[in-house]
């Protein structure tokens, strides 16, 4: 296996993990916004009223969003998989 070939295996499998955090890391950075911004609002600053929400919507997006996390996971390994052959050679 060459260097090119390592190479876009990891920048594939690189774009996978982006492809599968994107709507996460999204969701975070909205909440905590809206969050941060509401904390400014009302100069309320304890830590479990960022914390807590925080965590309820990333726990209820992960569980929303892991089907389709799990179907592109098994076909980008099917993928990867059914053209290894490419890859020794």
């Amino acid at each position: 296996m060459g260097i090119d070939q390592v190479v876009t295996l990891g920048r594939a499998m690189l774009m996978e993990v982006a492809l599968l955090l994107a709507p996460i890391l999204l969701l975070m950075v909205l909440v905590s916004f809206a969050i941060n911004l509401l904390q400014v609002l009302t100069s309320l600053q304890d830590q479990t009223l960022s914390s807590v929400p925080r965590l309820v919507i990333i726990g209820t997006a992960l569980f929303l969003l892991m089907p389709w996390m799990w179907r592109h996971v098994a076909l980008y390994t099917v993928h990867l998989l059914g053209d290894f052959h490419a890859v020794l050679q």
